[in-house]
């Protein structure tokens, strides 16, 4: 129900209109009235309203002076004006001062119920677009809050906190991640999903209810990628950094204990440094990242902290770095020698460590960390179309031979190898074939560079120049040819209008349209619908 205050210096008039129809049937209720604008505008203060229905001529202050107040404090409500034939000119002001609407006495039932369905209709199209507002908010804090972690925007990080409402303070920040050991994947079997679904939603009441129970005031839970939470603390600034370090692995460890006891499930937990600005909130998620990596040497169902890798480097052999930057660089460029000088990498440190299995196994796998993460830097790519985990898969002490850990490690930076070959050879056609698969696939939208240069991830300038290179042709000139050709089809199969074509394109001016299809083919949109043209 939408709450109504009716406002009339006439104790007869307000009985007389409470009572003239059934106002509930309408969807409004009658919460308040008021002698004048006066008490109208105190009894704002104290109730939420949505619609006033307020006679023009009062003593005080009157019906115009009160919807002027009303606009002046920033509120949207709704307000109908009372009006005797004599005050029209009165009405006509209020109307366009905002009044949503006018009524002359003396007053007409099914008039005022004609109003209130309008009133309704507007209300709950209002509320509608404010609950989307909320949710769009929602999300791009969201999204502001993951590039933060990622280290962009950074510089207008205090803009974002105010203008998204992000559960950030200035002071001390440190991240985790928290990693669900036993992932059920299966898009197909529902059953399997609602299990991953439940599982899912029980580790996020288990670390919800720890942070609870802890004396860290300032926490927040993301969900990340496919199994994967990230969870950021805050302390005050009088909160030393080592304090908070402490309460951070104490609500973390009875986590991994209640999951794996309550749960019976085995959770990775990574967790970076804390730092003592919110700024570096960046930092302390790279160590997080880092950090749960050595799951794959210190082993699951753990937690690993950022401290514990420089220890765990010491334990592994430093490598010959210098063969090591000539080895990347190979790859990088999918140089065919590449694997001959892994292999003779692999082999030179094998003999360094004595054949020792075990530290074959933690320094075969950092060596794997450094050149997936240097390849990385050149082919971003490939965290989304490459499986780590099958690179990695070499440091599980389960695998018992040297042999078969250089056979697994070589077989897998072959595959990265051609990847890289593959991506380099083909990346200008699959651009080029993605933006007219765009332009096919959106052609009922308004295409720009902007857009489709954000859906693939490049900028407009090299979309342009590649485009160009590859087809001949302008992008745009291409995107409007497309729509033309479909105009065409729409134009002589089916009893469209103009207009409607033009809005069916993405066009929001018909003018512009019938200008852009007269210089594509010759004629008007009009003159091509009648005539016998073919093509």
């Amino acid at each position: 129900m939408y709450s109504v205050m009716i406002v009339d210096d006439e104790p007869i008039i307000r009985k007389g209109l409470k009572k003239i129809i059934n106002w509930e049937e309408y969807g409004f209720k009658i919460v308040c009235e008021a002698r004048d604008g006066e008490e109208a505008l105190e009894l704002i203060k104290e109730h939420s309203i949505d619609f006033i229905v307020s006679d023009i001529k009062m003593h005080k202050i009157t019906g115009i002076e009160l919807l002027r107040e009303i606009r002046e404090k920033g509120l949207d409500t709704l307000v109908l004006l009372l009006s005797g034939y004599d005050e029209f000119s009165y009405a006509q002001e209020g109307i366009r001062l905002g009044a949503f609407d006018y009524i002359l006495k003396p007053i007409d039932s099914q008039k005022l119920k004609n109003i209130l369905i309008n009133a309704n209709n507007k209300l709950t199209t209002k509320e509608k677009k404010d609950r989307e507002y909320n949710v769009n908010k929602v999300i791009s804090g969201e999204k502001i809050l993951y590039d933060l972690l990622r280290g962009k925007n950074l510089m207008m990080m205090d803009e974002h906190i105010s203008q998204y409402n992000l559960p950030l303070i200035k002071g001390k920040v440190q991240v985790a991640i928290v990693e669900i050991n036993e992932i059920i994947i299966s898009s197909e079997d529902l059953t399997e999903n609602d299990e991953w679904n439940h599982l899912n939603n029980m580790v996020n009441d288990l670390i919800e209810k720890g942070f609870k129970k802890s004396d860290i005031k300032h926490f927040s839970l993301l969900d990340s990628d496919f199994g994967k939470k990230i969870i950021i603390v805050q302390a005050d600034k009088e909160v030393e950094i080592s304090e908070l370090n402490q309460s951070f692995i104490k609500v973390l460890n009875s986590i991994l204990q209640f999951g794996s006891e309550e749960l019976q499930t085995k959770l990775n937990i990574g967790v970076g440094n804390a730092y003592n600005q919110i700024y570096s909130i960046y930092k302390s998620y790279l160590n997080a990242k880092e950090a749960l990596k050595y799951k794959y040497v210190l082993g699951t169902n753990r937690l690993i902290h950022a401290s514990e890798l420089a220890e765990c480097r010491q334990k592994s052999f430093v490598y010959p770095i210098e063969k090591e930057k000539a080895l990347i660089s190979a790859i990088i460029v999918g140089k065919d020698d590449s694997l001959n000088m892994l292999r003779e990498l692999l082999k030179e440190i094998a003999n360094l460590l004595n054949f020792d299995i075990f530290k074959i196994n933690i320094t075969f796998t950092q060596i794997v960390y450094n050149i997936y993460n240097n390849v990385l830097k050149k082919y971003s790519f490939l965290e989304d179309v490459y499986d780590l985990s099958k690179i990695v898969k070499i440091g599980f002490l389960g695998v018992e031979t040297l042999e078969d850990i250089e056979n697994q490690l070589m077989d897998n930076i072959a595959k990265l190898i051609d990847i890289i070959k593959e991506y380099s050879l083909n990346q200008s056609d699959n651009i080029v074939q993605r933006a007219c698969e765009y332009v096919l696939n959106h052609i009922d939208e308004d295409i720009t560079l902007t857009s489709i240069a954000s859906n693939l991830n490049i900028s407009k300038n090299y979309l342009c120049s590649i485009f160009k290179q590859q087809t001949g042709e302008n992008f745009l000139e291409y995107a409007t040819k497309a729509k033309m050709e479909r105009a065409k089809i729409l134009l002589k199969r089916h009893d469209y209008k103009v207009y409607e074509v033009s809005d069916m394109l993405g066009y929001k001016e018909t003018a512009y349209f019938s200008k852009l299809f007269k210089k594509h083919t010759g004629y008007t949109p009009a003159e091509y619908k009648k005539s016998n043209i073919l093509k």
